[in-house]
């Protein structure tokens, strides 16, 4: 990178560090710069993100194995708990001593994951269990995503969508004694349906020009679209069926191939429109594994292994010229 890139970008950093302008604003000036060296934000980022959810897996394991008083085990996860959030806010203030704000938002996340396992173990061991599973778990998220927007948080916002998603499986096989279906219908097709208002969330975030950080809209985007495919990938191998040891028929298997077609065309339709290289791109790897898919479907028995890999390679050549032309139109 250019030194004249280093000095602007550092300046726009100071600008932001003094609240002279805001995250969104600050997003968009610095990735006007492209870093054609080692960004080291990002490293650091993801190693504390890692680093994070490493030690609280790690805290909350070690004191259930040598722990074994039950009240005991609660005051320590309390304690870790509390302490982990005061300086994880602290670090993230400007006007502290040391102003760490990554490392603030990785002790947040921790204390989030020890926070979990504290509530869980106070429900088991003081209350006797008062509290359903499926509704800890809810309850769990809606901590977490208060927490999440209050310090504008986005690992613990991913933590909480992971446990809002977690919530809706397990509730739903609650209301329904634990049977394969909801209303007559499936676990993939049941997040098939919800996926999409998780989308609209993120849309009606960005719409309504509520001040959060633009990262927090693209998770919502993320996690939308992939359940969302996912779900449809599994619907087109297996069907709206209880097990995946049983296979629907092939109507029903053609119907969802389609379907999941269709949406990724939409998909694909409106990341172009709104040049959205998110929406186009699992428009695009979505497209391309829904082919594949039926290409091993229909075609791995029936022809030689040799000619059914240069066909694939071709297709897979093929599609990607097609869609780098669509985007240098």
């Amino acid at each position: 990178m250019a030194k004249k890139d280093k000095i602007i970008l550092k300046e726009i950093e100071e600008w932001y560090n003094q609240d002279i302008i805001e995250e969104n604003l600050y997003i968009r000036l610095s990735s006007m710069y492209q870093k054609n060296e080692w960004d080291l934000t990002t490293i650091i980022k993801w190693t504390l993100v890692i680093g994070a959810v490493m030690v609280s897996l790690g805290l909350i394991s070690f004191i259930a194995l040598i722990v074994q008083s039950e009240i005991f085990s609660v005051i320590i996860l309390s304690a870790l708990c509390l302490s982990g959030y005061y300086y994880g806010f602290k670090l993230k203030r400007r006007d502290f001593k040391y102003y760490f704000p990554k490392t603030g938002d990785a002790l947040i996340a921790i204390s989030c994951l020890i926070l979990a396992a504290d509530i869980f173990m106070i429900n088991q061991f003081i209350f006797n269990q008062f509290i359903q599973g499926p509704t800890m778990i809810g309850l769990i998220s809606i901590i977490y995503l208060f927490i999440a927007y209050f310090k504008q948080n986005n690992l613990v916002l991913v933590f909480s969508l992971l446990g809002f998603a977690t919530w809706f499986g397990a509730e739903t096989g609650y209301i329904s004694g634990w049977g394969v279906y909801f209303l007559g219908l499936n676990y993939p097709m049941r997040f098939a349906l919800i996926s999409p208002m998780i989308i609209l969330i993120g849309y009606f975030h960005k719409k309504l020009n509520f001040s959060i950080p633009e990262s927090f809209i693209r998770i919502y985007y993320s996690f939308g679209l992939l359940f969302l495919n996912l779900s449809l990938w599994i619907l087109s191998i297996f069907g709206n069926q209880g097990s995946l040891d049983n296979w629907g028929n092939n109507t029903e298997l053609l119907f969802f191939s389609i379907l999941w077609g269709i949406v990724n065309v939409i998909i694909f339709l409106i990341g172009s429109k709104f040049k959205d290289k998110m929406f186009v791109g699992y428009a695009i790897t979505f497209i391309i594994l829904n082919l594949y898919t039926r290409y091993f479907e229909y075609f791995w028995d029936e022809i030689y292994k040799s000619l059914f890999f240069i066909v694939l390679g071709g297709m897979s050549i093929i599609i990607g010229l097609y869609f780098e032309n669509k985007l240098s139109e």
